[in-house]
């Protein structure tokens, strides 16, 4: 439990910065001259929040991120991974070490070769440094699959908030959060909560819970 807390608060702390950087784009000036993106297949029917003639609206991206559910499935995605790939690195690294103490038992008794305990030596240290690559490889694997985790989020809160904004017609959606370059706003265009209703909506009929067990 305490790794998938771990590795939620890797997906959220990485991806912060990427709303903060990325949203502020997302809805932009005479956004209705472009052709709005298809709906998904079920309408989602949300409370509103009205536009004034150039008005800003801003999303709590801390609360967005806490609360959205896709990032819980894919945090827990993610920390599946990394316990299947530690795992793999700790049977290969206890076979790794038996072999060793097996080496050193045999030296110590005599009852090997020094020709014959040079070339085993050989082959530990080359599994040893295999150990190492496999490490690299996995830790390069594991921050590839973090960063397309967050490219996926980014990009599912982003094409919602378009869809949204057909009816709303803000000129631009502000990215707010405790440590973000805004230090004060107004609740009157905050539409937090309707985006947090809306993209768990969306889940939902994306991903529905599988049918209670008899």
């Amino acid at each position: 439990m305490e790794n998938t807390k771990l590795s939620r608060v890797s997906i959220v702390l990485s991806i912060i910065v990427l709303i903060g950087l990325s949203i502020l784009y997302i809805l932009f000036f005479n956004y209705k001259s472009e052709t709005p993106e298809q709906k998904p297949a079920e309408t989602i029917n949300l409370p509103s929040v009205s536009s004034l003639e150039g008005s800003i609206a801003f999303v709590n991206s801390d609360l967005v991120l806490a609360k959205y559910k896709l990032v819980d499935k894919l945090a827990k995605e993610l920390e599946r991974e990394r316990k299947r790939k530690s795992e793999d690195i700790a049977v290969k690294q206890e076979a790794y070490q038996k072999d060793a103490a097996y080496l050193q038992e045999q030296v110590q008794k005599q009852s090997i070769s020094e020709q014959s305990a040079q070339q085993i030596y050989e082959q530990l240290m080359a599994t040893q440094q295999d150990l190492y690559n496999l490490q690299d490889q996995y830790t390069m694997e594991l921050s590839r699959k973090e960063v397309e985790m967050n490219m996926v989020l980014l990009d599912s809160i982003r094409k919602f908030l378009l869809r949204y904004n057909n009816s709303a017609n803000f000129d631009y959606v502000l990215s707010y959060n405790d440590n973000g370059g805004i230090l004060l706003a107004k609740d009157t265009f905050d539409i937090t909560p309707q985006v947090i209703q809306g993209i768990n909506k969306e889940y939902d009929i994306k991903f529905p819970p599988p049918p209670p067990k008899k």
